[in-house]
């Protein structure tokens, strides 16, 4: 099975077979974050889309199923182009909610 392995620093992310952990980024060299199967990598150029991306990563979430995608884009992001700090916000009551 396949996952994007996704690089915050170079904006980048790459369908790889999902059994090869941890990846390293071909560019760079630094470690690479599994983001699920469902993941949509935003454009190379929107740094916004990528710096959302990086929080959800750093809080756990990740794109492994249809429905842990539209958890996360109903729940989480709740619009096309969230503010990071709206983002945050969420998660934290998302996560004191658990």
């Amino acid at each position: 099975m396949f996952t994007h392995w996704a690089c915050f620093d170079c904006r980048k992310s790459f369908a790889k077979d999902a059994s090869e952990s941890p990846r390293k980024c071909p560019e760079c060299a630094k470690p690479m974050i599994d983001m699920g199967a469902y993941f949509e990598p935003p454009r190379k150029l929107n740094k916004k889309r990528w710096e959302v991306m990086k929080v959800l990563a750093d809080y756990g979430y990740k794109f492994n199923t249809k429905d842990s995608k539209i958890f996360i884009e109903n729940r989480i992001l709740q619009a096309k182009n969230p503010r990071v700090a709206d983002v945050i916000e969420r998660i934290k009551m998302e996560k004191q909610k658990e």
